[in-house]
């Protein structure tokens, strides 16, 4: 009588040890890519929010032009129903001229932006997700971003000058 011989099939120990090894490989190739991600997108959201601060402050000079740019002092604008104080060359200023405050740095952010990220004039609390610490230096204005009340690293900031309208963000 004919025996009946089954064959077995399976990987061998060799085989399952090499691709353990391809595979260890391969994410410690691709590891260190994904793991600066956090890092670009802060980057790359602050970078956004400078772009639409920086639009927001041409818009509002643009408003002092049309409306007559008087370099008499500082005059009201209105952009989408809120009022910004700017200064005789025209650029937000929230009032205060050459001597900005922190609190007058906020107080431009929130006047001049539609629905914008969360601004602090003291401290950014730790339960804040995202959140731009405002400090003020004669006419510049400097926005630190946060993230749950730790400053992002590297230092990511957006800083406007309200003498001359530039807005430049960093990194």
């Amino acid at each position: 009588m004919f025996k009946s011989m089954s064959k077995q099939s399976g990987f061998t120990l060799i085989e399952l040890v090499m691709v353990m090894v391809i595979i260890g490989i391969l994410s410690a190739v691709a590891l260190p890519k994904f793991a600066n991600l956090t890092s670009q997108a802060n980057t790359a959201s602050n970078r956004g929010v400078g772009g639409g601060f920086a639009a927001a402050t041409s818009i509002a000079h643009a408003a002092w032009i049309a409306a007559g740019a008087s370099t008499a002092g500082s005059t009201n604008v209105t952009l989408d129903g809120s009022l910004v104080s700017v200064n005789s060359s025209g650029w937000p200023d929230n009032g205060l001229g050459t001597t900005m405050t922190a609190a007058g740095c906020a107080a431009i952010w929130t006047a001049i932006l539609n629905n914008p990220p969360t601004v602090s004039a003291a401290a950014c609390a730790a339960g804040t997700s995202i959140c731009y610490l405002a400090s003020a230096a004669t006419t510049t204005c400097t926005y630190t971003l946060y993230n749950s009340g730790t400053a992002v690293s590297p230092a990511t900031t957006i800083a406007y000058v309200s003498s001359t309208g530039a807005v430049t963000s960093a990194p």
